[in-house]
């Protein structure tokens, strides 16, 4: 179909605002449904995966396509949870315009909000569907209200005949709006054409109001997607690294031109396996198709190419610019990467994700998941680039990490009937460092003799707090005269490594420390390199224990993005965590917190903070420090680690 007969558009809003049930209503109403779907009944066709049905909340985007009077419409159906705001990004990231839901009862809502400030960050146009009139108690003079004051003052009813919109639009154009001024008075074609310029602009945000449960201002809403939203060749260009530039240049989307199509996404379907979702910006593909991936500098070959109407797929021969297909059995590629004509090298910018919020241990329930539990993990990791893997050298645990409770809790119940694995969840253990306060020295002579060769290491050791900056420790030879011959000195520091590494007081790593070797004594004959490590390591520990030591805390330094009204509550919780504020900022309609908090104190901080502000603030935090931490709390780590030894 010619490029300027399509729209993809994205279908975004707080959760229960009622988007999958519109998608449902507009799939019924152009004809693309035999039997409009249910979502409490688990019938409709974009939640179709068995956890959504299940939970009956969307999960993952949700891909519909149909042909409307003559436009393919391209429906992206998000989930509303921040939870799952990936999915969300990733939609914003290939559509062209945007419907946003809003419950007609409840008013805007922080989802509302989030997704409203995305689509204005990335200049998207879009379309307001006020939902859910139809409920007893909805006075929508106030929704109407909430909406030009939270949102934007530009949002206004579509009614070609009030003076309303007329002004606005002739506010949109310098010619129009004297011409309205002289003669108080436009005609329809005029405030048709300018009102369309102003939506493709994102200037005006038309506002329809409706019912997906009745099916009102339903066409309304499909006929305005084809009037008044952009097609892709009239959509923001992409920002694309052409090959011998360094700076990136708008890339315009054309069905001329050498190909080029951004893999957004990776999903696993249970009969075709893993398929990638591509967006083509320019030129076409057909099946059997050689191209190159730009990001793994590698051939790729396009096989197949499906279209996707919610979990059903429809073969095609050929795919042309702004069509968004799934694509099996791909070797190379994986989600954010560019694929184009091989003497045409093109690179999109990728997609950035949020840093995850909130991190969990995990472990195996049986010795027969162990293996199968790294693998299925990858896998999820691969589909959602929101959830992240890794293992803790240190404490040898490994971690999940994702952007709330509820997304964790998701990716596990997924990996658990896809893959059949079943895990422990637990809360990761903290990184804490062990070093000392004062000066102590301890000499240790080992000495063992069993028949034939003996063993002998004798060593003097003093240690000392130092601030050694990046590394550990440091190690100084004071050896004069032979004491200790120079090649037993490398043992030596072996052994002190090997403390330093498993610690003292509770098995976490020494920091910050000066060790001298101050003297000692070797045999000619029963020296030996593992003599001089077991006498350092010892000589070592036995001054540790003399020099105060103490633990230290790793401190998170933390941003915390919430509306001016929560700021008091903020702080006031902030300090509960044995935290300090360093400082605040204004960000928009927002204020940003900075703080320095224990990270101990923060692994329930997502769902806290979500508590606090009603879902309005969100928080990314990074490393900064170390810091002594409080000597009863320290007491409590030391005496768990030792019941975990005995326990061991």
């Amino acid at each position: 179909m010619n490029v300027k007969s399509k729209r993809n558009v994205a279908i975004l809003g707080h959760a229960h605002s009622g988007k999958t049930s519109l998608v449902e209503s507009l799939l019924s109403a152009a004809g693309a449904s035999s039997r409009k779907g249910d979502v409490m009944q688990g019938t409709s066709i974009s939640d179709y995966n068995e956890d959504e049905k299940s939970r009956k909340i969307s999960i993952n985007n949700s891909y519909l396509n149909f042909v409307y009077k003559g436009t393919q419409i391209q429906l992206i159906d998000t989930p509303g949870y921040a939870d799952f705001i990936g999915e969300s990004i990733s939609a914003l990231h290939v559509c062209d315009a945007a419907v946003v839901v809003i419950d007609a009862f409840n008013g805007v809502e922080v989802g509302t909000e989030d997704a409203w400030q995305r689509l204005t960050e990335n200049n998207i146009p879009r379309l307001i569907f006020i939902n859910k009139v139809e409920k007893e108690g909805v006075n929508l003079e106030e929704t109407l209200s909430s909406i030009k004051e939270t949102l934007s003052p530009n949002a206004v009813v579509v009614d070609l005949e009030s003076s309303e919109l007329i002004e606005a639009v002739a506010e949109s154009d310098d010619e129009l709006l004297e011409k309205y001024l002289e003669t108080g008075e436009l005609t329809k074609e005029e405030v048709n054409k300018a009102l369309r310029i102003s939506i493709l602009n994102a200037k005006l945000f038309p506002i329809i109001t409706g019912s997906a449960l009745t099916d009102q201002g339903v066409k309304e809403l499909l006929e305005e997607i084809i009037a008044y939203l952009p097609s892709p060749d009239q959509r923001v260009p992409f920002k694309a690294f052409v090959e011998g530039n360094e700076e990136a240049e708008d890339l315009a989307l054309s069905e001329d031109g050498p190909f080029v199509g951004f893999v957004f996404k990776s999903m696993f379907d249970p009969h075709l396996g893993h398929l990638f979702l591509m967006r083509i910006i320019r030129g076409q593909i057909n099946t059997n198709f050689d191209c190159f991936n730009v990001d793994k500098n590698s051939k790729e070959h396009i096989g197949a190419i499906n279209v996707l109407n919610g979990k059903e797929q429809s073969p095609v021969q050929q795919a042309t610019c702004g069509d968004i297909v799934a694509l099996p059995k791909l070797k190379v590629t994986a989600a954010s990467q560019t694929l184009c004509d091989a003497k045409h090298k093109v690179r999109l910018t990728p997609i950035v994700f949020p840093e995850p919020a909130i991190s969990a241990s995990i472990k195996p329930k049986t010795r027969a998941d162990e293996e199968k539990i790294a693998t299925s993990l990858h896998r999820l990791c691969e589909e959602d680039l929101t959830f992240q893997l890794h293992r803790n050298a240190e404490t040898k645990e490994m971690l999940i990490s994702g952007v709330g409770d509820l997304h964790l809790k998701v990716m596990l119940a997924r990996m658990s009937s896809r893959y059949k694995v079943e895990v422990e969840l637990g809360k990761p253990k903290v990184s804490y460092r062990e070093t000392i306060t004062k000066k102590a020295r301890h000499r240790y002579k080992y000495k063992k003799q069993s028949g034939g060769r003996g063993q002998y290491g004798d060593v003097d050791l003093e240690i000392e707090p130092f601030d050694t900056g990046a590394a550990q420790y440091e190690f100084v030879n004071k050896i004069f005269g032979g004491a200790i011959p120079r090649n037993y000195i490398p043992s030596i520091e072996k052994g002190v490594q090997a403390t330093i590494k498993e610690g003292v007081l509770a098995g976490y790593p020494i920091y910050n420390m000066q060790i001298t070797v101050m003297d000692g004594s070797y045999h000619d004959v029963d020296s030996s390199d593992m003599a001089f490590q077991i006498a350092s390591s010892t000589a070592l520990k036995e001054a540790f224990r003399q020099a105060a030591p103490i633990l230290l805390e790793p401190i998170m330094e933390i941003s915390i993005v919430v509306p001016g009204d929560y700021i008091g509550q903020i702080s006031g919780d902030v300090s509960s965590r044995r935290g300090r504020i360093i400082g605040t900022e204004s960000r928009g309609k927002k204020d940003v917190v900075k703080a320095q908090v224990p990270l101990a104190e923060l692994f329930s901080y997502a769902t806290d903070l979500r508590s606090m502000t009603q879902g309005r603030g969100s928080y990314t935090m990074k490393f900064d420090h170390y810091e002594h931490m409080p000597q009863k709390l320290a007491e409590q780590v030391i005496a768990q680690s030792q019941e975990e030894k005995v326990a061991a």
